[in-house]
Protein backbone atom coordinates (compact mmCIF):
# COMPACT_ATOMS: atom_id res chain seq x y z
CA UNK A 1 0.00 0.00 0.00
CA UNK A 2 1.31 2.91 -0.98
CA UNK A 3 2.26 5.89 1.53
CA UNK A 4 0.37 8.99 1.20
CA UNK A 5 3.15 11.30 2.21
CA UNK A 6 4.94 9.84 -0.93
CA UNK A 7 3.39 8.94 -3.19
CA UNK A 8 0.67 10.77 -5.54
CA UNK A 9 -1.16 7.32 -6.57
CA UNK A 10 -2.10 6.39 -2.82
CA UNK A 11 -5.68 5.51 -2.29
CA UNK A 12 -7.49 7.08 0.60
CA UNK A 13 -11.19 5.64 1.63
CA UNK A 14 -14.13 6.70 3.47
CA UNK A 15 -12.95 4.23 6.04
CA UNK A 16 -9.85 6.50 6.24
CA UNK A 17 -11.58 9.68 7.10
CA UNK A 18 -11.73 9.94 10.83
CA UNK A 19 -7.87 9.46 11.02
CA UNK A 20 -7.22 11.64 8.33
CA UNK A 21 -9.53 14.36 10.00
CA UNK A 22 -7.61 13.63 13.44
CA UNK A 23 -4.43 14.88 11.95
CA UNK A 24 -5.79 18.10 10.79
CA UNK A 25 -7.41 18.91 13.67
CA UNK A 26 -4.01 17.88 15.61
CA UNK A 27 -1.85 19.93 13.35
CA UNK A 28 -4.28 23.16 13.48
CA UNK A 29 -3.69 22.95 17.32
CA UNK A 30 0.40 22.67 16.51
CA UNK A 31 0.02 25.25 14.43
CA UNK A 32 -1.32 27.24 16.50
CA UNK A 33 0.59 26.65 19.56
CA UNK A 34 4.00 27.30 17.78
CA UNK A 35 5.69 30.91 18.39
CA UNK A 36 6.77 33.35 15.98
CA UNK A 37 10.62 32.60 16.41
CA UNK A 38 10.12 28.83 15.24
CA UNK A 39 9.20 29.89 11.35
CA UNK A 40 10.95 26.49 9.84
CA UNK A 41 8.98 24.20 12.02
CA UNK A 42 5.82 25.94 11.60
CA UNK A 43 5.81 25.96 7.70
CA UNK A 44 6.37 22.04 8.06
CA UNK A 45 3.57 21.53 9.48
CA UNK A 46 1.78 23.67 7.53
CA UNK A 47 2.63 21.52 4.56
CA UNK A 48 1.87 18.51 6.79
CA UNK A 49 -2.08 20.40 7.29
CA UNK A 50 -2.37 21.45 3.81
CA UNK A 51 -1.32 17.78 2.35
CA UNK A 52 -4.08 16.44 5.25
CA UNK A 53 -6.60 18.63 4.16
CA UNK A 54 -6.17 17.68 0.73
CA UNK A 55 -6.34 13.87 1.38
CA UNK A 56 -9.76 14.92 3.22
CA UNK A 57 -11.41 17.17 0.17
CA UNK A 58 -10.83 13.78 -2.04
CA UNK A 59 -12.26 11.39 0.35
CA UNK A 60 -15.17 13.81 0.78
CA UNK A 61 -15.54 14.31 -3.13
CA UNK A 62 -15.28 10.91 -3.86
CA UNK A 63 -18.04 10.05 -1.38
Amino acid sequence: MCDSARCPQATHHPCHRPVWAESVRTNQVFIGSIGRNHKTEKARLQADLDRDMQVLASIDADA
